[in-house]
């Protein structure tokens, strides 16, 4: 059975585990634990970043394997990828154009670099194996989303 036909929570569950890169494409040496990006609306409307660390603990998941670490169970319902065009959402950048996400999700980059610009001018750029969480939904004022020199592919999460 190839990964496609796996079920999402396994899919979804593999990918966190699998993610070597914290928010800020730093190498994470402690398999117990796994820091995303969160991307929130704060009070006042503007989208803001945020580091998320989450505890992960020793699990019997697939024996008789060797345990691995698991944590954050997350409810999700479907899963898709993403294909973006080279330079994708710089013309957006230069007009200052945010946008909130259409849906609370989880983003993955699969392949090319995304960056992402706050409404209070912070910038994360986020390689492949990065992992974020989008919940910068309506009335939010949003985020801008540029891709790099190469076309990039995210996988959702929602």
């Amino acid at each position: 059975m190839s990964w496609k036909t796996k079920t999402l929570p396994v899919v979804f569950g593999l990918i966190v585990l699998s993610g070597s890169t914290a928010s800020r494409g730093e190498d994470s040496r402690d398999p117990s634990h796994f820091t995303y990006a969160r991307l929130y609306c704060a009070p006042d409307g503007n989208t803001r970043f945020q580091d998320m660390t989450v505890e992960l603990r020793k699990t019997n998941f697939a024996p008789p394997a060797s345990p691995i670490n698991i944590g954050s169970d997350f409810t999700a319902s479907r899963a898709f990828f993403g294909g973006f065009d080279a330079g994708w959402g710089a013309q957006d950048l230069e007009k200052r154009l945010n946008h909130p996400t259409p849906a609370t999700q989880f983003g993955i980059v699969l392949q090319g670099v995304f960056s992402i610009t706050t409404t209070d001018g912070e910038t994360r750029r986020l390689p492949p194996g990065s992992v974020f969480r989008l919940e910068d939904t309506t009335p939010c004022k949003g985020h801008i989303t540029v891709v790099g020199d190469q076309p990039g592919f995210l996988m959702f999460v929602r």
